[in-house]
Parts: C-alpha cells; structure tokens; sequence
C-alpha cells in the first residue's frame, strides 16, 4: 500500500511538472492608460496650431474645449474615442509616445508634438 501511494504520489508530481499551463501567443500587451496623458500640438491642413490635453482619466480637451468624446478602444499604442457626433478621434503612439492624431470629420491625419517641445523651441 504504502509503495503504491508513493508511485502514484512520483507521477502526478511529475506530470504537474511537465504540465504547465501556456499562455496564449495572440494575447496583446496590456495597454498603460497613462502612455496617452499629456499635452499634444498639432498644425492642421489649414496652417493653425492645435492644443490637445488628455488627463488622467483620458478625459479629451482639444483648444481648451471638452469635447464630451467617450473612449472607444484603449490598446497599448492607440486611444480612439467616440465624439458627440460619432465621429472617431484616434491618437496613435509608438514605443516612446503619442506621434498622430486622426479626426475622422475631416479625415486627417495629423503629426503631435510635445506642448512642451513646441514651447522650448520657440
């Protein structure tokens, strides 16, 4: 009895060794809310300088003004929110930070730059 509790004791320890649970390969990086929180200037096709401010909570100013837009989709290098009039405002980032602004009414694509890197050139 006691040898037989043993060997049964060796093997399921040994396929609890073996056997480790995989995690899927498809699963994206878990996105940092925070990556997208800051100050952000763009020109747009017009030639006039934009202000964009995202806050801790994404809450989405643009010149000041709330847009009252709702988060759509949060991934680890996109923003896009929804606006009061269901247009998509996309913010796209690489791996340092947010690089491009996408306002879907006007179908443009903008590049941003740090608020702060527009006023220490200036």
């Amino acid at each position: 009895m006691r040898k037989r509790s043993l060997f049964i004791f060796m093997v399921s320890f040994l396929i609890s060794l073996f056997h480790t649970k995989k995690t899927p390969k498809n699963q994206p990086d878990p996105a940092d809310p925070l990556f997208f929180v800051g100050t952000w200037q763009f020109k747009d096709h017009r030639d006039r300088l934009h202000r964009i401010e995202i806050g801790p909570d994404l809450k989405l100013l643009i010149d000041g003004k709330d847009m009252a837009a709702k988060v759509s989709l949060l991934t680890r290098y996109e923003l896009s929110y929804v606006d009061k009039f269901g247009y998509k405002l996309e913010i796209r980032g690489n791996e340092a930070r947010p690089i491009k602004f996408y306002d879907e009414s006007e179908n443009y694509t903008y590049d941003l730059q740090s608020a702060n890197e527009v006023e220490h050139a200036n």
